[in-house]
């Protein structure tokens, strides 16, 4: 069943996290009848999903076949032992995290304008440092390069978000969780407390 209390609605949260992340999972139907997922390097831009490849493979047989897609982007955030909370039952380990699910149907870019637009993205989200020539469909270097890329966009239908850290905890175990983290001190725990503390201020339904 899925818990209404995670449920992220706010768009601009939802976008900040689609920017922030560089990859995630292309689902699909398959050619041969199975289900298809494709880890793949993505660019949110201009309210769509970019990615790139080769123009053969199954992955564009398959959406050639049937375009109908959807996107998985997903963060784990911290694992939260079930001693935080509760010194004798396994039950309330659980992880936080951050994902957003988007189903849409997925479109061959063929205009070289818009192309380079896409690529040009992906380098400023992915090497923001530039440190290339700008990617432009008239430079000759480029010209042979675009023609041979295949991009791909992803135009959303529905896009579903779920951000997990804690807002079903009653405030003893909230205490008892941020307490813990805390203590572990590891790598993206101190920024968990604080979506932990962020989210509980939130009326339930909007995360």
């Amino acid at each position: 069943m899925r818990r209404k209390e995670f449920e992220m609605e706010d768009r601009e949260e939802i976008e900040a996290f689609l920017k922030e992340k560089h990859d995630g999972v292309l689902t699909f139907a398959g050619t041969d009848g199975w289900p298809k997922a494709v880890p793949l390097n993505f660019v949110f831009h201009a309210d769509a999903i970019y990615f790139h490849g080769s123009k053969m493979g199954e992955k564009m047989s398959g959406l050639a076949a049937d375009p109908r897609a959807e996107f998985v982007v997903y963060e784990a955030h911290a694992f939260i032992p079930s001693y935080f909370s509760d010194p004798v039952m396994a039950c309330p380990a659980t992880v936080f995290f951050r994902s957003v699910r988007i189903r849409g149907i997925v479109s061959q870019v063929e205009d070289p304008e818009e192309k380079a637009d896409a690529l040009g993205a992906l380098m400023s989200a992915m090497q923001p440092e530039g440190g290339h020539a700008p990617i432009d469909p008239r430079d000759p270097r480029y010209v042979p390069q675009l023609k041979g890329v295949a991009v791909l966009r992803l135009d959303p239908e529905s896009v579903t978000g779920k951000f997990k850290f804690g807002q079903n905890m009653n405030e003893k175990r909230r205490v008892g969780v941020l307490e813990g983290l805390a203590q572990r001190g590891l790598p993206g725990d101190a920024e968990t407390a604080d979506r932990v503390r962020e989210m509980a201020g939130k009326p339930r339904g909007h995360c």
